[in-house]
């Protein structure tokens, strides 16, 4: 009789550590599933705060471009000398967006024909980018 009541308990001690192990391995990729979430919510948080700043940058340049028509309109040069280039004739501004980037919209205008052309609408970085090379690396020599 002790024999069998030995025999039980081993029985019910051996199932009881695979269900504390498996409850374990559970709460563990629990706990790794809501970390990647939270990760992954902050990470797309960025994406939609990036991509607002670039439609409000393309906004304004939509703004300057109707400046730009509404001046070719009227023949009114003034209205558009503070974003004349003279080196290149073309005119030219700069819409600041967050993370030291802006977008650059440039125009040539043909004010005898009323029209504009449009050479440029990219984003580009305002700030140089500059390496920490405070730390010495092996060079390979």
């Amino acid at each position: 009789m002790a024999k069998q009541e030995l025999r039980r308990k081993a029985n019910i001690g051996s199932s009881s550590l695979i269900l504390i192990f498996i409850v374990l391995c559970l709460v563990t990729f629990s706990v790794l599933s809501l970390g990647n979430a939270k990760r992954e919510d902050a990470l797309s948080q960025r994406s939609a705060d990036s991509v607002q700043e670039y439609y409000r940058a393309d906004a304004a340049g939509e703004a300057f471009l109707q400046l730009a028509d509404q001046a070719l309109l009227k023949g009114d040069k003034d209205s558009l000398m503070p974003y004349l280039q003279s080196a290149s004739g073309t005119y030219c501004t700069d819409v600041a967006m967050n993370a030291g980037q802006a977008l650059r919209v440039e125009l040539a205008l043909d004010w005898e024909q009323k029209t504009y052309q449009v050479l440029s609408w990219k984003v580009y970085h305002q700030e140089d980018y500059e390496i920490d090379q405070s730390i010495p690396v092996w060079s390979g020599n």
